[in-house]
């Protein structure tokens, strides 16, 4: 069961099943009509959500997911300490839509199965489909919640 409340201490996710609703209608995005299955969409991508370092620290050491956080800032705002930014509910539905076609959290890194080499003149490679298991990458991730996660090829600068 999906819970949204930061204030609850079953809160498991940022983005309620509503959220991911209302998100994909306005993209065109296409999602499972059974909440049961957007909820195990939702579920995955805040596994790979809770992967991320973020910035700041969080408000409270026993809320059991990275969010909220307090000294975070964002265009020169210091961010609510007790808030679930929506650029970051956003990501999680992003994540979720892109769930149905791929493992977030794959278990296994490595290369592809070969299924064919050749060597004539030029060379010829053939692999498995499904089995490669790298790390998905989103180019948008970074760019949609700059100033709240770390990575990315970002930098901090700080004026001593």
């Amino acid at each position: 069961m999906l819970v949204a409340d930061p204030h609850s201490p079953d809160f498991n996710t940022y983005a309620s099943v509503d959220d991911l609703r209302t998100f994909a209608a306005g993209r065109g995005y296409t999602i499972p009509s059974d909440d049961g299955e957007c909820g195990q969409l939702l579920m995955q991508a805040m596994d790979y959500l809770e992967g991320k370092s973020w910035r700041g620290q969080r408000s409270h050491t026993s809320q059991p997911l990275s969010w909220p956080r307090t000294g975070v800032r964002f265009d020169g705002v210091d961010l609510p300490d007790d808030a679930i930014p929506q650029r970051l509910v956003d990501a999680q539905c992003r994540l979720a839509i892109e769930a149905q076609e791929i493992d977030l959290t794959p278990s296994v890194a490595g290369g592809v199965a070969v299924t064919m080499e050749r060597v004539e003149g030029a060379v010829t490679v053939q692999y498995e489909p499904g089995t490669n298991k790298a790390s998905p990458s989103f180019p948008w991730f970074y760019s949609a919640l700059r100033g709240l996660v770390v990575g990315g090829n970002q930098i901090r600068i700080e004026r001593g």
